[in-house]
């Protein structure tokens, strides 16, 4: 039987050991290698000195098969990266005269003089693969030495995920003879992760020893399967469906703004949004997606009681009586772009996203939501904890998530 593979990951950069940036590259590495069997042993981030990077990748490249590198590899005095792997694995650098060229011929399309820094990114390393970046100026790397393999890659993230598809994921399948694992990642909203895993117990007694990965993940929760067999994966995404049955809204890389679209889409219908404490964030959110014109129509930015008036036409009067964090104001305002817009839903958001501003009545992260259609208004309670990004973020999740059960509903009456 073949031993099993093992890998190892490398984020370099000192500005991920402060607390401004995260190392998210290892994410997609992993999901990479784990997409066809080779558990990932080992994480780390090493700071940009020529000294810890070469004790950081001797560390790692002897304790598994496949090494992948990312960063440092910028034109930059501390992209350090080829000179650390030069010195490790005893390569010799050489300029390879068309990468910098190439680098070249960029900055001139954009009317500018590539700066002779520039020059270093053209090093490569004899006798070894380059791999070329078609998304930027930092060529990659594959390293064969002692029958183990050592993947550089740069740290910008877009070029990292391109040349992941290009290079890595085809060499990867041709090593593990083409069966990629089978994954399948169920999205669930309006649950506390709690309370998913309390609603899997029958599945649980069904198949005794056999635990799934459960994941709170920005405002929904995420089930996540695993195996060789795709049948495996049929049969326990059908049980879990049934489980959980409309509180699943999609599967993998869907969102729920992803989801909503493709409903509207499939109906020919159109929204409209009038939101205060979540500040056009849900309108962000819902023009993420390609195409999103068809169907969303406009919103407004409701965030004063004279804008809720003005924007959505909400009776001045009815805030007085209730205040703008209340159904009441979320409902007239739901109705209101509704019919500002000639949409075939409107949504409405108003709350207190703080740290300020609650009150014992409403404290911070009471938050309204509703939704107006063709049969009536839904209208959603909520009261978060957390801060504002916090507030705002789950708040547009909630009202998502009642966007898409209100068009569920609606086909069926």
């Amino acid at each position: 039987m073949e031993e099993q593979r093992q890998a190892s990951i490398i984020a370099i950069g000192s500005e991920m050991l402060g607390p401004i940036r995260v190392d998210t590259n290892s994410l997609k590495i992993t999901a990479a290698l784990e997409s066809f069997g080779i558990p990932v042993v080992r994480k780390s981030v090493v700071g940009d000195l020529l000294a810890d990077l070469v004790a950081e990748i001797r560390y790692g490249f002897d304790r598994a098969d496949i090494l992948v590198i990312t960063g440092g590899l910028g034109p930059t005095e501390d992209d350090l990266t080829r000179e650390a792997l030069a010195e490790t694995f005893g390569l010799t650098m050489q300029l390879d005269q068309a990468i910098v060229d190439t680098i070249a011929a960029r900055f001139a399309a954009r009317g500018w003089v590539m700066p002779e820094v520039n020059r270093k990114q053209g090093n490569v390393f004899a006798g070894q693969t380059t791999l070329l970046n078609d998304r930027g100026t930092a060529p990659g790397f594959h390293i064969e030495t002692g029958g183990r393999h050592v993947w550089v890659f740069p740290g910008v993230p877009h070029e990292l995920e391109w040349m992941l598809g290009k290079y890595f994921t085809p060499w990867l399948a041709e090593v593990c003879g083409g069966r990629p694992r089978q994954r399948r990642v169920l999205k669930i909203a309006g649950m506390t992760e709690s309370g998913v895993e309390e609603k899997l117990r029958p599945y649980y007694e069904r198949h005794p020893g056999e635990l799934v990965t459960i994941l709170a993940s920005g405002g929904q929760i995420e089930v996540h399967l695993s195996s060789d067999a795709p049948e495996f994966i049929t049969t326990r995404e059908a049980e879990i469906r049934e489980i959980f049955a409309e509180k699943l809204f999609g599967v993998d890389d869907d969102s729920l703004e992803s989801v909503v679209g493709a409903l509207l889409t499939a109906r020919g219908q159109t929204v409209s949004t009038a939101e205060s404490c979540t500040g056009g964030l849900l309108g962000s959110r819902i023009t993420d997606i390609s195409g999103s014109s068809a169907y969303y129509l406009g919103g407004g930015v409701c965030y004063t009681a004279a804008a809720k008036t003005a924007i959505a036409g909400v009776d001045p009067e009815l805030i007085a009586a209730h205040g703008e964090v209340s159904e009441e104001v979320a409902t007239a305002l739901a109705k209101g772009i509704r019919e500002r817009f000639g949409t075939t839903w409107g949504v409405g958001i108003t709350g207190i996203a703080g740290p300020t501003g609650g009150s014992p009545d409403k404290p911070v992260g009471t938050v309204h939501v509703a939704v107006a259609g063709p049969h009536g208004e839904k209208h959603r309670k909520l009261l978060w904890q957390g801060p504002r990004t916090i507030v705002k973020w789950y708040s547009t999740q909630q009202a998502l998530d009642l966007l898409r059960r209100s068009i569920l509903r609606d086909a069926h009456e």
